[in-house]
């Protein structure tokens, strides 16, 4: 498990079983527009103490270069969203599967990229997956933890460049999802 710094706040996709618990924890409908996710992680970011978040929990599927999170989800072409946690954000954690994985030359999405603009974009950190994240289903885990990442994690500095990267163990039994 991960210890994750307060204030802090979790998006849990509607998609996901597993559901982490922050000062403030959001569970989204299956209709949220990506849109107004922002603009909430925004006015949430505002009531926190100091006036912004130490850590972003977005709990969601993903896939190369892409977070299935809200109608439409994110990809590189409107990574300018995450302009609007500016100074609202310390870090953001990607709990979804492969979102920084570099795929082959000629495939749609590259990674590094989209996270790299994306820590740009919000001029944070953000830590993000290379590979397949394997957890149990149907667990809420404890206030302020998150389970801990499957193989490499790579975290990614304000500018968008690599900062530091840990390869995590595989946790994966039969019985995860």
């Amino acid at each position: 498990m991960i210890t994750i710094e307060q204030p802090a706040m979790a998006l849990n996709a509607h998609d996901i079983s597993r559901k982490y618990q922050m000062w403030n924890s959001w569970d989204l409908a299956s209709d949220e527009r990506v849109p107004h996710i922002f603009g909430w992680v925004g006015q949430v970011a505002a009531g926190a103490a100091g006036g912004k978040l130490k850590n972003l929990i977005i709990n969601c599927h993903g896939q190369p270069g892409r977070l299935l999170l809200g109608v439409g989800g994110v990809v590189r072409s409107n990574v300018g969203w995450f302009r609007q946690w500016r100074g609202k954000v310390d870090k953001i954690w990607l709990t979804a599967c492969r979102p920084g994985f570099i795929q082959d030359p000629g495939q749609p999405s590259d990674g590094n990229l989209f996270v790299g603009e994306m820590a740009k974009a919000a001029n944070c950190y953000v830590v993000a997956s290379t590979e397949t994240q394997w957890f149990q289903s149907n667990r809420t885990y404890p206030f302020g933890q998150i389970d801990t990442f499957e193989g490499l994690v790579l975290s990614y500095a304000p500018d968008g460049s690599v900062s530091w990267s840990h390869r995590y163990a595989s946790n994966w039994s039969s019985n995860q999802e």
